[in-house]
């Protein structure tokens, strides 16, 4: 396990401009927050199809307390909750007749969803909730906005600084988190914004790459494994969505949602390579050799028509495109991660704490990936 500190500078710094942050804003809250908040009881879900969101509604359908409304594109996915015991609306966010047909009856929205017009999609449902009479807005963002390779200020909120990055998806987080920040300085709806890190479990996306690389006969770390690697399994960010749900303490304000334990990046891929028969062998790559690569062979971007497809069936059954000549540039970022945050804000904030240890949650997915036939 490793200490809450920081590693050293990581070796994507060689990177340049590229990935140097252009701070726009500080990611600490509005200072004013209500003194109280009526009970909420109905929640509209955006992004229930996706891997957080599904897992969400299972936990919110268990509690018993909560009345959801899942929110989801296709019908196959509509259909699939149903099978699950939980009732959808179909429809597409950006249509704004779709949506109010969706908040029609909620007071709260738990927003997860993430596609290619996030910050349009956020802004109009930011709107249409205020003026339908949702009280609280639980926005699900990503530690991303600090960047993919930020320094040691990031491991607390009232340090970290959000930029700009020329990284899509860390961008794109960004701008929504600042939308979410505009809506509660107005005095449109009270919000909170959850930051998951490494977010596993049974279906994550992160564990079937690992897997998938498994089943070929290798896997593959970046600097032995030291990178720095914020696991959080999914049912405690679940937990952390319900309580930003009920308190008040926590509204205008953005937290790190991870585990007490930062592991590394060798352990977190060892780990689940592990489990797959037969046993593939471990292969040490260079991170300043993929990025050596990546610089002179950029990868031409998806078509836009693939990337949609793409992103549609990821979730089920955990399929993944076919692995490059070496690791994207996106997981290297990833796998020589420097800082481990810190979850002292979302317990104080939250009264949250993680429950599930890395080897339990780490059992727990186990299970599923044989139960899948992943593992053979």
């Amino acid at each position: 396990m490793l200490a809450p500190a920081t590693l050293q500078a990581s070796p994507l710094a060689a990177l340049g401009p590229r990935l140097a942050a252009q701070p726009v804003a500080r990611s600490g809250a509005v200072s004013h927050r209500p003194a109280d908040t009526p009970v909420l009881s109905r929640v509209f879900v955006t992004g229930a199809a996706g891997f957080i969101g599904g897992h969400l509604c299972q936990h919110l359908k268990g509690a018993g307390v909560w009345r959801q409304v899942p929110f989801v594109r296709g019908a196959q996915s509509a259909e699939l909750l149903r099978t699950q015991g939980l009732e959808a609306v179909q429809g597409d966010l950006r249509n704004p007749v779709d949506v109010v047909a969706g908040l029609k009856g909620c007071d709260a929205v738990v927003h997860l969803a993430h596609g290619e017009q996030g910050p349009k999609v956020t802004r109009c449902l930011l709107q249409l909730a205020a003026k339908h009479g949702v009280k609280r807005f639980v926005y699900v963002s990503s530690m991303a906005v600090h960047g993919p390779a930020p320094g040691p200020e990031a491991a607390r909120e009232a340090s970290a600084r959000i930029g700009r990055y020329a990284h899509d998806y860390s961008d794109s987080k960004a701008e929504q988190e600042e939308a979410v920040q505009a809506a509660y300085a107005r005095g449109d709806v009270e919000v909170v914004i959850l930051r998951p890190t490494i977010v596993y479990g049974p279906a994550a996306h992160f564990v079937m790459q690992v897997v998938q690389e498994a089943r070929a006969g290798a896997y593959t770390v970046f600097d032995e494994g030291r990178g720095v690697c914020n696991a959080v399994y999914v049912d405690d960010v679940c937990r952390a969505i319900e309580a930003a749900l009920q308190t008040t303490r926590a509204v205008g304000e953005a937290m790190f949602i991870t585990d007490d334990h930062p592991i590394t990046w060798g352990e977190f891929i060892s780990t689940f390579a592990m489990m797959v028969q037969p046993l593939p062998r471990r292969v040490q790559l260079s991170s300043a050799a993929a990025v050596q690569y990546w610089a002179v062979h950029p990868p031409a971007p998806p078509p836009a028509l693939w990337l949609r497809a793409w992103r549609k069936v990821r979730h089920l059954g955990g399929w993944q495109p076919p692995l490059a000549p070496w690791p994207p540039l996106g997981r290297v970022q990833r796998e020589c991660f420097p800082v481990a945050f810190s979850n002292e804000k979302a317990k104080t904030l939250l009264d949250w704490s993680p429950q599930v240890s890395f080897q339990r949650g780490a059992e727990l997915t186990r299970a599923w990936l044989s139960a899948k036939g992943h593992l053979l």
